[in-house]
């Protein structure tokens, strides 16, 4: 993975620490290409658990082959064994475990700087690094640069609204605002910086859940702790919240964040620059992906792409109701349909079921002239930008919503969890590119539980409606004009001269400043270990 760069010491270095699954990784990784196209030499580090997805994930991206100084590090932590909800729950619970990946990863900084770098991590050796930059969900990687004396960067995948409700999350807590209960379920809040009033139930899905908000909350705080942040956005789509974020939160006397860049959207700049029809007239006949030959069978702006991301699932009932709207709204659509995978499901099932088994008798033949149902890997961003689809039914996670933005495909959000509804929100109410589904009242059981809870069940009769109103009626199509402006604005942000553009080059001058104040501070160029020995000190920070 190394370039054949002979002399990697008198450069920027920086250790990258990325969070799993694609959401997190893919966009981390484009920051990773990014940075060692102009120079910065990259240590990506993972957990044993994670580097086989993470190598090959890079991989996909092409980043092996392209003579970048980057390289791959496993943790060395020999927890490659457990489950991924396992190594979840250790590092979340076991104060030895956390403590352990802090001292790995302190011991694999000061490896990876030294002039011995071969021979410790058979790597090629490279100056000290100047910073970590770390995903919002590591935080512990905060403590390691701490006790090495180094900044701490964070990368936050989600949008600067969702950033900007993080870093307010310990004066919410310390007014007893958070975690919402079910009396406070009607509050709205007026006070986060840079948005409009936001119902609670629009906030983070962890505030409304006490058992997820204390997990959660030792990442909210992390963010308020770091000394720069990159977030996955830019200027023209959050322009107000990105402007409070500088005049307001950092500026305040008592900040700890420095600076802030907003460096999105994290896509391959292709992507963003490419027109809709180029990648299908560039395939021709050598197409195979059974999604994009369906699509090439029909009209332009005709079709709704409906997908809720890789980790979602909906209930049986939800998935047979799913059916009768889309079928019953006369829209020609393209669905991802994910079986319900609970364990309890496969079990009663007796492994794991076919799609068909939660759809209406024979639904697929009755929609065949215009409806296709996939459950197979999809390229996302290829079916975005096919000409024939005209909406996007979507959960609306950031990096959807950003492929969505960058496509011009306006959206019908169906937010579920994490900061899905504030997005959704933002959409429909800020930037006017979407519509957003209803869910039916809470039953009088749900009102009663002390649990607030957002996975509102949606009718048949409610899909048809909003389907209809996006992808055949006036409303649908003011807001498809919406959304080509945005995506219009999408494609100069990485020009030169862009807003994005210029964010980034900020970054890359502090990296490069860095490394000249850490030559003049340490002539002999070396890190030290720091040896940690209660797994209290692992925890300070996050309490």
């Amino acid at each position: 993975m190394e370039s054949s760069i002979v002399d990697w010491t008198g450069v920027p270095h920086v250790v990258l620490i990325p969070w799993f699954g694609a959401g997190h990784t893919i966009p981390f990784l484009e920051i990773a290409r990014r940075l060692a196209a102009e120079g910065i030499v990259i240590t990506l580090v993972t957990t044993d658990r994670h580097v086989v997805e993470v190598r090959s994930l890079v991989g996909s991206m092409d980043l092996t082959s392209q003579g970048l100084p980057l390289r791959l590090l496993g943790l060395r932590d020999n927890m490659a064994h457990l489950s991924h909800y396992e190594w979840m729950e250790k590092e979340r619970e076991d104060p030895e475990a956390q403590l352990n990946v802090v001292k790995l990863l302190q011991e694999l900084i000061v490896d990876v700087g030294s002039p011995d770098s071969m021979k410790l991590r058979n790597v090629q050796p490279a100056a000290p690094p100047v910073c970590v930059l770390h995903d919002l969900f590591v935080p512990w990687a905060q403590l390691a640069a701490e006790n090495l004396k180094i900044e701490k960067h964070m990368f936050y995948s989600s949008s600067a609204s969702a950033m900007s409700c993080a870093l307010q999350t310990r004066r919410l807590y310390q007014e007893g605002r958070i975690p919402i209960t079910r009396e406070m379920r009607n509050m709205v809040f007026t006070d986060i910086p840079g948005l409009p009033p936001i119902p609670a139930l629009d906030l983070f899905s962890s505030f409304m859940d006490p058992v997820m908000y204390k997990w959660m909350s030792r990442h909210y705080f992390a963010c308020q702790n770091a000394d720069v942040v990159l977030i996955n956005t830019y200027y023209d789509l959050e322009k107000p919240v990105l402007d409070a974020l500088r005049n307001e939160v950092i500026a305040a006397p008592d900040a700890q964040i420095k600076f802030i860049y907003d460096i999105g959207p994290l896509l391959p700049e292709s992507y963003v620059r490419r027109d809709r029809d180029d990648d299908i007239l560039q395939q021709g006949s050598e197409e195979t992906d059974p999604c994009i030959l369906w699509l090439n069978t029909r009209p332009p702006s005709s079709v709704i792409y409906v997908s809720f991301g890789s980790m979602q699932t909906n209930s049986p009932p939800q998935l047979l109701e799913m059916a009768l709207g889309l079928e019953a709204s006369g829209s020609s659509f393209l669905w991802l349909v994910r079986p319900p995978d609970s364990p309890g499901m496969t079990a009663a099932l007796g492994g794991p079921c076919s799609i068909t088994e939660f759809l209406p008798s024979g639904f697929e033949d009755h929609v065949k002239e215009r409806g296709m149902c996939y459950s197979g890997w999809a390229q996302q961003m290829r079916i975005l930008k096919h000409p024939a689809i005209g909406g996007f039914f979507s959960h609306c996670g950031w990096n959807s919503t950003l492929e969505a933005v960058c496509a011009g495909v306006p959206i019908l959000g169906w937010p579920f969890k994490a900061e899905q509804h504030l997005n959704c929100r933002i959409l429909v109410d800020t930037l006017r590119v979407a519509i957003e589904v209803e869910g039916n009242p809470h039953t009088k059981e749900e009102l009663e539980s002390e649990k607030v809870r957002l996975d509102r069940f949606v009718s048949k009769e409610e899909i048809e409606k909003k389907v209809r109103n996006l992808m055949q009626e006036e409303k649908g199509q003011l807001i498809r004009e919406n959304m080509q402006r945005l995506r219009i604005k999408s494609r100069e942000v990485l020009s030169q001269g862009g807003c994005s553009r210029q964010s980034f080059e900020a970054y890359l001058r502090l990296l490069r400043g860095k490394r000249d104040n850490f030559l003049a501070s340490r002539p002999n160029q070396q890190l030290h270990r720091v040896h940690l020995n209660t797994p209290c000190t692992a925890n300070r920070q996050f309490r």
